[in-house]
């Protein structure tokens, strides 16, 4: 099979993980923009970038190291808590022109995607894996990077399907129940930053 289909068929099945960038991701396209959700993606996108790029040049073996850092860990759940307590104590503001405020605001959902994205231990496992995966299917340079392309490519269309989704759903909820899913939102990334913080001290 194509590299570059194999690879999508792989970025595809990322749609069942659910986690951290999940929940941000859902949160940013429930501001009642699908264009907020896409630049989320986007942030994302290019995290998801520059991880593959760093599994590429860098041993697993310094990488896995890097990982399991407890210092590293740490560092990430407290990022994930900042978000979570901002989403907490700043919920969805809805706005009739919010549309028209967007494009000022663009770089926020942007770099939360991003951030979410990057100082998520598991993503770096995840792509560990996926170039593993590739350096024992393909024998040529140019075919893993296919591969690595067709699994970014199959990401990024599961996100802005996930963007859409919750852009449809939230035409159907009214403003008190959107700000009560984003303090939930809220709480589960805060609950995910525990999790990590758990983890790295046991």
């Amino acid at each position: 099979m194509i590299p570059i289909i194999q690879g999508l068929f792989i970025g595809l099945g990322t749609s069942f993980i659910i986690g951290p960038v999940f929940f941000t991701l859902i949160k940013n396209s429930l501001q009642g923009s699908k264009l907020n959700g896409i630049l989320t993606a986007l942030g994302i996108l290019l995290s998801d970038i520059f991880v593959a790029f760093i599994c590429l040049i860098f041993s697993k073996e310094f990488l896995i190291n890097y990982v399991n850092q407890t210092s590293s860990q740490i560092i990430g759940a407290g990022i994930l808590a900042f978000f979570g307590i901002s989403i907490l104590f700043k919920p969805v503001q809805l706005s009739n022109d919010q549309e028209k405020q967007l494009p000022k605001k663009a770089i926020k959902p942007f770099m939360q995607g991003f951030t979410v994205n990057f100082i998520n231990p598991a993503v770096f496992v995840i792509w560990i894996g996926f170039v593993t995966i590739a350096e024992q299917t393909f024998t040529e340079s140019y075919h893993i990077y296919w591969f690595i392309f067709g699994i970014l490519i199959g990401i990024f269309t599961t996100d802005v399907m996930k963007v859409f989704g919750a852009s449809f759903i939230a035409d159907y909820l009214n403003p008190k129940n959107l700000i009560s899913l984003s303090k939930i939102i809220g709480m589960l990334l805060i609950l995910f930053s525990i999790i990590v913080v758990i983890k790295a001290l046991i």
